[in-house]
């Protein structure tokens, strides 16, 4: 029996996948603000505004400045979350960490809305 053909047994004999198999579970907007500190405020500080050392120095997007964020678009934005910049160089990729579910409400939900002067937090006030 050819090795093909044991794979299809395999597949038509084992258990249907669902799409919540697949699918990992999407985090919530308090549990991508945790993340956002963690992984994102070094550079973009931790109200989103860039003015950390690290961020001036390797440009960060500021995500409070009004005027600046009309001019990207949610998949751009996304793009870059997905990617990185400069091959992860000054800013990694979280394509593997993040679903694309979770990026869409990471530039939705946070940092469409982030304020300057009020930090990104996943505490509940």
């Amino acid at each position: 029996m050819s090795r093909k053909m044991i794979l299809l047994g395999i597949a038509l004999l084992g258990p249907a996948l669902t799409a919540a198999d697949v699918a990992p579970a999407t985090r919530s907007v308090a549990d991508l603000k945790s993340f956002y500190q963690t992984r994102c405020a070094s550079c973009h500080g931790d109200d989103g505004s860039a003015r950390s050392a690290t961020g001036a120095k390797l440009r960060g997007s500021d995500f409070t400045d009004a005027k600046a964020m009309q001019r990207k678009n949610d998949e751009a934005l996304a793009k870059t979350i997905r990617k990185g910049v400069f091959f992860g160089f000054a800013m990694p990729s979280f394509g593997k960490d993040l679903s694309e579910a979770e990026i869409a409400l990471l530039v939705k939900d946070i940092l469409r809305k982030a304020e300057k002067g009020r930090a990104i937090s996943g505490k509940t006030p």
